[in-house]
């Protein structure tokens, strides 16, 4: 087969990874927040150089099958309020209730950010359109200077009618003609404020999604990309861009590391696992039960957490990452949400960095080689990381340096395993029957004793956790999906929804250059059980019987086209044999300076094993196996670390 790539771009860095079955290649670059396109080929380029021995774009892309890409640009413009401004249009009486979610939202800066000026109201009296009062609500929104507008009405009938008149008026080949979003057009859900929230949050996203995307597209196909560039998504499948909608790229990098934690949940047959990814400025927290990722029915949406209309993996984001801020308040160690993010980045970066990190306390302590952080990209000076820590923690503190930076370890792995705990208590699981898996640049590092601090008996480093995200991606396939709410069901007709939903996946995949007999077609009826996705197969003839159980129940239709996926070592055991240590290093663990042996996860072979305490390090792996935890390298490569009886 040629190549499989995936790109994860993300706040801090962007991370690619490539095989053929044979070459690996996988690599971290810095993030462009100012122009993504760099990034993105910038990270191509240096997978080039990594798989060719010298930077060759277009060899790279002209032996690519399936490039996914998942960006986080849309996430960002979220969390950062830098969309374009939408006008939204809604049914007369409801411009200040905004169908009841007028509390929520109008509470939330994300909704000023997104809507400027207030909602314009619509009459439809008798199936009939008043044209005047429509062109003059046109008017009055695109005075407030926004670039789209958002028609969200009651029914898929009565935006049909609006939508005829705006065709007519501003018919699309005008130059003058302004976006217009028909909410039912982008999901179908009987909550109108929730559907509301949902088209506002996409066309708020889509102009800027947009131009990178398709710029990133254009940059594959004039270097002789053959297929079409893939858009990673939230749902956890993958589409190209012209068929991608904006809103399913927010979120989309973290779940490609839960997709990459499905498939480690079975290759290592546990019944329950915890997903770990720690980055430079949060820790995303998820679950996989049973085998499958546990889903929210209503994804939430910035950091007010507003539910949208669209499932979404069940990911919690918290304020741990490595360079997350620390510091002390009233005698105790707080950790984060402020981040210096990779510019400037944690003080021993050099780069302006002047308040302490996790980072500059796991350099300080010994763990972190100072000349081999990210394969040797960035030098780590250790004099800067000494003077922000005695300022902001030892000196408040009154403690030596060597206890301070102590302190700063155990308060991070506890925190992060509190949080955790919180999240697992909350979700009813069981740690003692739970597998974790930490991954991301920073989560091997600590993942040991977050481990230990939050009751793990077995913990699981994947053999390309730094860029586990991106590794996730490659097991997605490309799909679209088509919902209709169980009471348009009824009301219609069984058949003629699913001659709907059939004859939009027909035109889907069509366009998306796929033939009749290459995608397969799944039905199942959704809802949500206590605000989780709930799923079951379609019967023919009893959606209102499945329905009673579930709240907001619909009919799905889910058409898929299998890709070419990643390969997975078939089982995981192998006969124990002494590993071979690379080196020593010098660390202080608990307040006591040891020496202790060095192994390369890379270098392993399946089976070897050994006791902590003990160091894995590699260009962009760096762990910390504690005393009274063993090892053992997987026959897939990956670090098995288990607590001892």
């Amino acid at each position: 087969m040629g190549l499989l790539v995936n790109i994860d771009n993300g706040g801090s860095f962007t991370d690619a990874f490539a095989t053929d079955g044979e070459r690996v290649a996988h690599i971290k670059s810095p993030t462009t927040p100012h122009d993504l396109s760099q990034c993105f080929v910038d990270s191509l380029t240096r997978l080039s150089q990594e798989l060719y021995g010298s930077e060759d774009l277009a060899q790279l892309l002209g032996e690519t099958d399936h490039l996914r890409y998942s960006t986080t640009s849309g996430t960002n413009a979220v969390v950062e309020h830098k969309g374009s401004p939408v006008g939204v249009m809604v049914a007369q009486g409801e411009e200040q209730s905004l169908y009841g979610a007028a509390e929520r939202l109008g509470q939330s800066g994300l909704w000023q950010a997104m809507v400027p000026g207030a909602p314009v109201a619509l009459r439809i009296n008798a199936g009939n359109v008043d044209e005047a009062e429509l062109m003059a609500g046109f008017t009055t929104l695109t005075s407030h200077g926004v670039s789209r507008i958002v028609v969200a009405l009651p029914s898929p009938e009565e935006e049909s009618l609006v939508k005829d008149v705006v065709l007519e008026r501003y018919p699309r080949h005008l130059l003058g003609a302004i976006p217009v979003l028909f909410s039912h057009e982008l999901v179908r859900d009987e909550d109108h404020g929730r559907r509301l929230l949902s088209a506002v949050v996409n066309s708020y996203l889509h102009p800027g999604m947009e131009h990178f995307l398709y710029g990133a597209e254009r940059i594959t196909k004039q270097n002789h990309l053959a297929s079409p560039m893939l858009i990673y998504r939230n749902d956890g499948d993958s589409a190209r861009v012209a068929k991608t909608t904006a809103i399913k790229t927010y979120g989309s990098g973290p779940r490609g590391g839960m997709e990459g934690a499905v498939a480690y949940a079975g290759l290592y047959k546990a019944d329950t696992m915890v997903a770990m990814d720690i980055g430079g400025t949060t820790t995303d927290i998820s679950t996989v039960i049973d085998g499958a990722p546990t889903e929210l029915a209503h994804g939430l949406i910035g950091d007010e957490e507003i539910p949208s209309s669209l499932a979404m993996g069940d990911i919690v984001s918290i304020g741990y990452g490595g360079s997350s801020i620390i510091r002390v308040e009233n005698g105790e160690i707080l950790i984060g949400p402020e981040s210096v993010g990779a510019a400037p980045g944690p003080a021993c970066f050099g780069r302006g960095g002047s308040v302490a990190t996790i980072t500059d306390a796991l350099l300080l302590a010994g763990v972190i080689d100072s000349d081999n952080y990210l394969g040797g990209e960035i030098k780590l000076d250790s004099s800067l990381a000494e003077s922000v820590i005695e300022q902001e923690i030892a000196e408040p503190l009154s403690v030596s340096l060597e206890v301070a930076v102590d302190q700063m370890i155990s308060a991070y792995e506890q925190q992060i395993a509190g949080h955790m705990k919180d999240i697992i208590d909350s979700r009813k699981l069981n740690t003692n029957n739970s597998d974790m898996l930490a991954f991301g640049g920073g989560g091997p590092m600590n993942a040991n004793g977050i481990a230990e601090a939050g009751g793990f008996k077995r913990l699981i480093i994947p053999a390309y956790s730094s860029v586990f995200s991106a590794y996730g991606i490659g097991f997605s396939d490309l799909s679209h999906h088509y919902r209709v709410p169980v009471a348009e069901v009824e009301a219609r007709g069984e058949e003629v929804a699913l001659a709907e939903m059939r004859q939009r996946a027909q035109r889907d995949m069509y366009g998306e250059g796929i033939e009749q007999d290459s995608w397969t077609e799944n039905l199942t009826v959704l809802g949500a059980n206590e605000g989780r996705l709930s799923s079951q197969v379609y019967q023919s003839g009893a959606v209102a019987s499945m329905a009673k159980d579930v709240d907001d129940a619909a009919l799905q239709l889910t058409a898929t086209h299998t890709l070419q996926h990643l390969n997975l070592a078939p089982g995981a055991e192998a006969a124990s044999k002494a590993a071979t240590a690379t080196g020593e290093a010098k660390i202080n663990l608990g307040g006591k300076a040891m020496s202790l042996p060095v192994y390369s996860l890379k270098a392993a072979q399946a089976g070897d094993s050994g006791t902590g305490p003990a160091l894995f390090r590699d260009d962009y792996l760096t762990c910390l196996i504690r005393p009274d935890w063993s090892f053992k390298v997987s026959t897939n490569g990956d670090l098995i670390v288990e607590k001892q009886p």
